[in-house]
């Protein structure tokens, strides 16, 4: 069976129903672990419908239930293997079913996060994020294993991939720690800062809140995701909605032109630079000229000079009779700098 199959062999209602508040904790939680895995190829993140958080790549599927701790002690095994008095199932018994569902084809994570410590027996696990259950001594491995036996009357239980996940995202206040992950991952992501970090934060926030209260049942896959989840790609687009266009490599070439030469000259400078902004918004033997010698820059880099106008003088002398007559010598000379204060800025063309 493929990831597909596998899941659509998981029943639709394992999920419990959630409190607003806790419902608010696992949307933000959510979207915190959608900037970790940005750097996967592909992912599709799934809000609220057969498990809190789901992560669903091409040959794996991660289950995450979320559960906040108000007192400040550590969240012990006896609570979350005794069993709800309405359904008969524990937290750790619920969780534990979504990976025995279906057979074993598709490896498939399940974990418990939570703000506190986990702790069994008298041992609190104070220095280990990450708790994989199939690490533990061999005695503790027991405890669990035959809670989930007594529980689930199951004889054969398997405790590889489950897992305890301590977070330091304050869950009882997260929105402004999730505005900072976000201004702070966009920046990484697109190498500036987001032109509007609070309304990027509505976007996002309010698009999972829309996928994580669609309500209604999907037999079919593609439409769940479409309901239910966002992909890297769609991630991206919100994204690059509030990237800084901004062409400040004009800016620079004027700034240079206005340091180096002399008023006359200056002017004559300035007016071809002003021409060649203008032709090159419709001229495709400019923007391919452009793209040609941006991409001569990035493969001969470590070959050209240091000093800027020197690096400009090899240009020149490579390219600056492979323009149409159209364009001056000022305008060329101009139309260079533009292009190597853009490859600066890291614009590509």
């Amino acid at each position: 069976m493929g990831v597909i199959s596998v899941y659509n062999s998981i029943p639709y209602d394992l999920s419990g129903a959630a409190s607003k508040n806790r419902f608010r904790l696992e949307m933000l939680w959510g979207i915190s672990k959608m900037f970790d895995l940005y750097d996967k190829p592909d992912f599709c993140v799934v809000f609220d419908y057969k498990c809190d958080i789901e992560i669903h790549f091409d040959d794996t599927l991660e289950f995450y239930q979320i559960k906040t701790h108000k007192v400040q002690s550590p969240y012990k095994f006896t609570v979350i293997s005794k069993p709800d008095k309405n359904t008969g199932k524990s937290i750790i018994g619920r969780l534990y079913l979504l990976k025995n569902i279906s057979d074993q084809q598709v490896s498939m994570k399940v974990a418990l996060v939570s703000n506190a410590f986990f702790q069994i027996d008298k041992k609190v696990y104070s220095d280990v994020e990450v708790l994989k259950f199939c690490d533990l001594d061999e005695a503790t491995q027991k405890k669990i294993c035959d809670a989930l036996k007594t529980e689930l009357q199951q004889d054969d239980i398997d405790i590889s991939n489950v897992h305890y996940i301590y977070t330091s995202m304050n869950l009882l206040d997260p929105e402004n720690d999730i505005k900072g992950k976000i201004a702070g991952c966009f920046e990484k992501i697109k190498n500036c800062e987001p032109i509007k970090p609070n309304a990027l934060y509505r976007l996002i926030r309010d698009t999972v809140d829309a996928k994580a209260c669609y309500e209604l049942k999907s037999d079919d896959y593609d439409e769940l995701i479409l309901h239910k989840g966002i992909t890297k790609a769609q991630l991206d687009m919100m994204l690059n909605q509030y990237v800084d266009n901004t062409d400040n490599g004009v800016k620079q070439a004027q700034e240079y032109i206005e340091s180096k030469y002399s008023v006359k000259e200056r002017r004559k400078l300035k007016t071809a630079l002003v021409h060649i902004l203008e032709a090159s918004v419709r001229s495709n033997e400019l923007k391919n000229k452009e793209r040609e010698i941006s991409s001569y820059i990035d493969s001969n880099i470590e070959n050209l000079p240091e000093e800027f106008e020197e690096i400009i003088d090899v240009l020149l002398q490579n390219f600056g009779d492979s323009f149409s007559v159209e364009y001056s010598r000022e305008q060329i000379y101009v139309f260079l700098i533009l292009i190597l204060k853009r490859w600066e800025d890291g614009r590509n063309a």
